[in-house]
């Protein structure tokens, strides 16, 4: 064995072009001396280990290396993944430098609930978000999830380690654990994203009332006080008092402009009606007018939303969904009161302005989302997204087309709609498409002046545009396909994307 190429024959580390030479000669070198008719195992393990060194895959750069971890890891990195990346640290000084290199293995990191007796070490915290560089940094908070350990050859049995203490009566660990506080409050690293997943409110609430006070340091240091994306992903498995799901929302700080609120079941909650209506989600308007993304999952009822949306004036974009229809009355649902002084001054207006907007998805799963449109005027709106599951539509909004003809006129948006979609959640055939629309809407789409993608899905197309499309082909006879149409009106073509299943029409 050529000492020269010791270095490498015991490593990773990809030649040099003098050396790749150099390995080349010796390798002919050691193939002209090989009879075929003889079995030499020391020389052809030789050979093997030299053209290893010429291999492909040691000539991949590190920073290629860094993107497959990347993509090989989750975006959050759990408990799980955090072994698993530090065993592709260990492979080799060149895995291990690559992984370094690659500072979004290193941006977002998960905490839950340790074993009894187990806390987070404050230093391996910060030391593992400082390799992201400076790249934006997320921690998530996660609890109340079922662990599973193999404990005999039966299988895997739950246990409760993935569960707050305070779901089996204990103390909660989000306020007796001041690590994570420490982070927040006093920690080097400024952190832009911070999520609670699947938590009790109160829990939510115990970790927040922590982060706001610190021991030392100035306030506009405080990595809590300049997040800018906050995620709160409630839980109730249990009823923890009234009130219990305010003080998550009046602690959220000023600094957010993104925010994801996900609230509980509403029979999970409330005994009544009148419980939901008098319920509050007390986000302080300062925090609102200050959003310009908004995500809220909601089953309580509209006047909610609406309290909130009043005082979203920078809104960009807005996600709701509505939930399920079991959970809710639909009169909670989809009527509101008219004796509320908000709701009276709602319709006078003819909706909440929100001037900014330029992205609205609505998911409903109970009736329709068609219905929430006539609360809110976007002038700016460029997509627009509406899927529902109901079944009964026509009981409560017979036709599509008038409302949302209604909607864009009333906001005035009929000239920066570029993307529209509208959809089911599964095929209720042509008979039923007259339910969502009638003659006029292929009239409406024409209307949109700068409409460039239109997906249907789970509608029958050629119904709902045969009568101002005629030149558009049958959709039926190619499946899911990118058709583009033209209006013969000296429009630009709009791009139909048809999310249509193989049914004849």
């Amino acid at each position: 064995m050529d000492s020269r190429f010791l270095h490498l024959l015991e490593s990773n580390i990809p030649p040099t072009p003098f050396e790749v030479v150099a390995i080349q000669a010796e390798v002919e070198r050691l193939s002209s001396k090989t009879d075929p008719t003889q079995h030499d195992p020391e020389l052809k393990a030789t050979l093997k280990r030299y053209r290893g060194i010429l291999s492909p895959i040691r000539q991949i750069p590190g920073e290629i290396w860094g993107e497959i971890f990347y993509f090989a890891t989750p975006v959050v990195v759990d408990s799980r993944a955090k072994n698993d990346l530090i065993d592709l640290c260990c492979v080799s000084s060149a895995w291990h430098e690559a992984a370094r290199q690659a500072h979004g293995l290193w941006a977002n990191i998960q905490l839950a609930p340790l074993p009894e007796g187990k806390q987070y070490v404050y230093n391996n915290l910060v030391s593992w978000l400082t390799r992201s560089g400076d790249l934006k940094r997320g921690l998530e908070c996660r609890s109340n999830e079922w662990e599973y350990r193999k404990e005999n050859e039966n299988g895997y049995f739950p246990t409760e380690e993935g569960f707050c203490p305070c779901h089996s009566g204990g103390s909660c660990m989000w306020m007796d654990d001041t690590v994570v506080a420490r982070l927040m409050t006093e920690g080097p690293l400024l952190l832009h994203r911070v999520s609670f997943r699947n938590m009790y409110p109160q829990c939510i609430g115990n970790a927040m009332q922590s982060f706001q006070v610190a021991k030392s340091g100035s306030t506009s240091t405080r990595s809590w006080n300049q997040i800018q994306e906050l995620e709160l992903r409630m839980s109730t498995a249990r009823w923890q008092g009234l009130g219990w799901w305010e003080s998550p929302c009046r602690l959220i700080p000023p600094s957010v402009t993104s925010l994801v609120i996900c609230l509980p079941h509403y029979r999970d909650v409330f005994d009544s009606e009148m419980e939901c209506q008098r319920a509050k989600i007390d986000i302080a308007p300062a925090v609102l007018g200050q959003l310009t993304s908004l995500v809220l999952l909601c089953e309580w009822g509209p006047l909610h939303i609406v309290t909130l949306l009043q005082h979203c004036s920078n809104l960009e974009t807005l996600r709701l969904e509505f939930g399920h229809p079991s959970y809710a009355d639909k009169l909670v649902l989809n009527g509101l009161d008219n004796s509320d002084p908000l709701i009276r001054r709602v319709q006078v207006e003819g909706g909440i302005q929100l001037p900014k907007l330029h992205t609205l998805q609505v998911y409903d799963g109970c009736e329709n989302p068609i219905m929430f449109l006539q609360w809110i005027k976007t002038p700016a709106l460029r997509f627009l997204d509406l899927e529902t599951t109901g079944s009964s539509l026509a009981s409560i909004c017979p036709n599509w087309t008038e409302a949302l003809d209604d909607f864009v006129t009333r906001s005035g948006c009929a000239r920066s709609i570029q993307y529209l979609r509208l959809a089911r959640d599964s095929w209720d055939g042509c008979e039923k498409s007259q339910r969502y629309f009638n003659g006029k809407t292929g009239l409406f789409l024409s209307s949109l002046s700068s409409l460039k993608y239109l997906t249907f899905s789970n509608f029958p197309i050629v119904p709902v545009l045969s009568t101002d499309f005629q030149n558009m082909e049958d959709p039926s006879n190619h499946g899911s396909t990118l058709t583009s149409c033209s209006y013969g009106s000296g429009k630009e073509d709009v791009k139909l994307l048809a999310g249509y299943t193989s049914k004849s029409v």
